[in-house]
């Protein structure tokens, strides 16, 4: 049992590790856009359209994550993400041209596409539902460590060495991470045996799961809500009169709420039920947003910032425990995060245009209440969520779980 035990620990923590990577590879890529605008002088919407390339590659890989892991088995598909991260890498560091830019921003859109769903899933189903929050919380914590750390890495090296060169270093970290995870993820682990166990579910099924839709409701509403929020945070600092520059100190005290979140708010879950924290954290959004909205001063600034941090996207892992939690044990979790993450992402893409189009017309404060009443949104299906417990019948089956035998 202890053996065990330690075996799924293990999974867990190389599973974040990989999670530091692969969050840390995905924001410095696109942190690289402002270098590539200056690089090739491209116009700003060339810029939009690359990260477009991006996220959509992202959206649609995560889709079919599932059904690729239970083709090939979810330790290659981590190789896989890896791999391609590191030809993402490779192509900026040959780029000579623009179009080739296209080439280099799809890998690694598919990198993260492949890596997120997957991740979460072998998370989720390795940690015992009595502490999946704090363990998809702490998951996710190592994400945003490796937003901060590899971001500002790649920054200096670009800075120092330029755009190829700083590419051709990532991408030598890519392979050795590769190196690494084949030797630290052996072929027969935790989630290995347990996934042999697991019997796929489709969207079918998902679709008649009715936690599961409302797991995923809550997720498009928040992910519309808060994924996009520190893209208008400048703006918001700026027309307050805090110079662009100086906004850059106030992002890093807003993601340190973030991976404080999902640190604490994960540990709550477990304690007080998924569901009615997120409801608190949503409500907590939103009147934080009409405060920042409000006051001019900057300490009041950074702590709003720092607790809007912590309730913007802290809430991330607990939805994700409520995606887990409405499917059965004894059922692949891989297809259900790879619909939640297409659904959820699918959200923020949607939000960064109708955001857009919202600022030029009513200015970058309408931004701010517009997300704050969509976070509000959340409520209704997070309450559904918690008075749609499952129950076991007669024939022992939970009713509203996917079934064991669905395939």
């Amino acid at each position: 049992m202890k053996t065990a035990a330690k075996a799924r620990s293990h999974d867990i923590t190389i599973l974040s590790l990989c999670n530091f990577l692969s969050k840390g590879w995905e924001v410095s890529i696109l942190g690289m856009l402002a270098f590539l605008q200056n690089k090739y002088a491209l116009p700003l919407y060339m810029v939009g359209i690359l990260s477009t390339v991006f996220i959509v590659s992202q959206i649609s890989i995560s889709f079919f994550a599932g059904k690729i892991a239970h083709a090939i088995h979810s330790r290659n598909v981590i190789f896989l993400s890896i791999a391609a991260s590191a030809v993402s890498w490779l192509v900026l560091f040959f780029s000579g041209s623009v179009p080739i830019l296209y080439l280099a921003f799809a890998f690694a859109g598919t990198s993260s596409g492949l890596f997120e769903p997957i991740g979460n899933s072998l998370v989720a189903k390795l940690s015992s539902s009595k502490n999946r929050g704090t363990a998809i919380g702490n998951f996710a914590a190592y994400g945003d460590m490796g937003r901060i750390s590899v971001m500002t890495a790649a920054t200096a090296l670009v800075a120092w060495m330029g755009v190829n060169v700083a590419s051709g270093v990532l991408c030598v970290s890519a392979l050795g991470a590769l190196c690494l995870a084949r030797i630290y993820i052996p072929k027969a682990n935790g989630a290995d045996d347990a996934q042999a166990r697991e019997i796929p579910v489709h969207l079918s099924e998902l679709v008649k799961n009715r936690r599961f839709c409302l797991a995923t409701a809550a997720g498009i509403a928040d992910s519309f809500s808060s994924a996009s929020l520190y893209i208008w945070i400048p703006f918001l600092l700026t027309a307050k009169g805090i110079t662009l520059a100086n906004t850059l100190y106030f992002d890093v005290i807003f993601f340190a709420g973030y991976m404080s979140g999902r640190l604490l708010l994960g540990r709550l879950a477990d304690h007080h039920g998924a569901p009615r924290i997120l409801m608190a954290s949503k409500l907590a959004m939103s009147a934080l947003i009409v405060l920042l909205l409000l006051l001019n001063q900057r300490v009041e600034i950074v702590a709003l910032l720092f607790l809007l941090g912590v309730f913007t996207r802290g809430s991330s892992p607990v939805i994700r425990a409520m995606v887990a939690d409405s499917i059965d044990e004894r059922v692949s979790f891989h297809n259900a995060f790879s619909a939640y993450s297409s659904a959820s992402r699918g959200s923020t893409a949607l939000c960064r245009p109708v955001a857009g189009f919202l600022a030029s017309l009513a200015g970058v404060g309408a931004v701010f209440y517009m997300l704050a009443a969509v976070s509000l949104c959340t409520l209704y299906p997070a309450a559904q969520y918690k008075n749609s417990s499952a129950t076991i019948p007669a024939g022992g089956q939970r009713q509203d779980a996917v079934p064991a035998g669905a395939d």
